[in-house]
């Protein structure tokens, strides 16, 4: 009996950088934890669903709820709003799945379909009833009838090999790497200079300008703007107590440091490490905003006075215990 066809997984790759995902970020703040949880379950769900996507209609919602630990209702906004902002998407007959959770899967799929392909032709083989035996020969044929069973395997990695170049060679072709390190270069100026672009550069150049926009000037405008207010940070410059400074790497590694960049949170006026304010520090991030609020980041928090100087990017305020907690 043959074995049915797989068309799930039994993991997937969780990116440590996954909770600073502009999307992720946007449902974190809307829902705190639990969107962020909820979210967490839901991939699991889908990465075990038969084609990455799952029955969203109302028992079997519900069974996702009691097994997620919370209410229907909770459930139903979380995933509307995860559709809302195109984390998600929900098919007209309540077909749940995300697009780009299954494209991590597409190479996958692929690979077993190829595997299923050349076992099939394996086995006719030496059973002896492969239809296509009697058939003219043809470079595929013989490649498939190739008396060493490994030279499939080799062509293959060759193909895959040239393939992988080709599509570095577009991607070169299609995101300006050196315009934007040539820019920083030339902007920031008081900022260690980038002189070489390898591999993992270009991954994070191109993470970020997938995240700015669809078009090269839209890119380089963008990095003008972020470079121009890294410059004139004197944070970033390292006038803060450790002497930090900020590099190109550490700007481009993931998406909440630049979009801390374009939100002012490193502005002189905003405040940076242990700024006085009064008979108050300020620490990393916090400012006051134009009603004379203590707050940090997005300026959701309400910082009270007396609290102590925020520690790090990392740390957020606890109203419920009126402490920093390191996330």
């Amino acid at each position: 009996m043959a074995r049915p066809t797989k068309n799930n997984a039994e993991y997937f790759t969780h990116d440590a950088d996954m909770r600073n995902d502009v999307k992720v970020k946007a449902l974190r703040r809307r829902f705190q934890h639990t969107g962020y949880a909820v979210w967490c379950f839901l991939l699991e769900v889908l990465t075990d669903g038969e084609h990455f996507e799952i029955d969203f209609g109302e028992l079997n919602r519900e069974l996702l709820a009691a097994d997620f630990d919370v209410s229907a209702e909770q459930l139903q906004e979380i995933v509307d709003y995860c559709c809302k902002i195109n984390l998600l998407q929900l098919t007209d007959d309540n077909r749940l799945y995300s697009e780009a959770h299954q494209k991590r899967f597409a190479s996958l799929i692929t690979k077993r379909e190829r595997d299923r392909e050349r076992l099939a032709r394996l086995i006719n083989k030496r059973q002896g009833t492969n239809e296509d035996e009697n058939a003219a020969e043809t470079p595929e044929t013989n490649n498939y009838r190739s008396d060493n069973p490994h030279s499939k395997v080799k062509e293959n990695r060759v193909k895959e090999s040239k393939l992988k170049e080709s599509k570095e060679e577009k991607s070169n072709m299609l995101y300006p790497y050196q315009d934007i390190i040539d820019r920083w270069n030339s902007i920031c100026v008081s900022l260690p200079r980038v002189t070489k672009l390898n591999d993992n550069r270009r991954q994070k150049i191109k993470c970020r300008c997938d995240e700015w926009g669809k078009s090269p000037e839209i890119w380089l405008q963008t990095a003008e703007e972020i470079f121009k207010r890294v410059q004139a940070s004197d944070f970033l410059k390292g006038s803060s107590n450790s002497a930090w400074t900020a590099t190109f790497d550490w700007l481009f590694s993931n998406s909440s440091n630049c979009i801390k960049v374009m939100e002012g949170n490193y502005d002189n006026k905003r405040g940076s490490r242990s700024v006085q304010q009064g008979d108050v520090n300020l620490g990393v991030g916090e400012f006051y905003d134009k009603d004379g609020r203590r707050t940090y980041g997005t300026g959701k928090a309400t910082i009270p006075p007396a609290a102590p100087p925020r520690p790090s990017e990392k740390h957020v305020w606890d109203s419920s215990t009126s402490n920093w907690v390191l996330l």
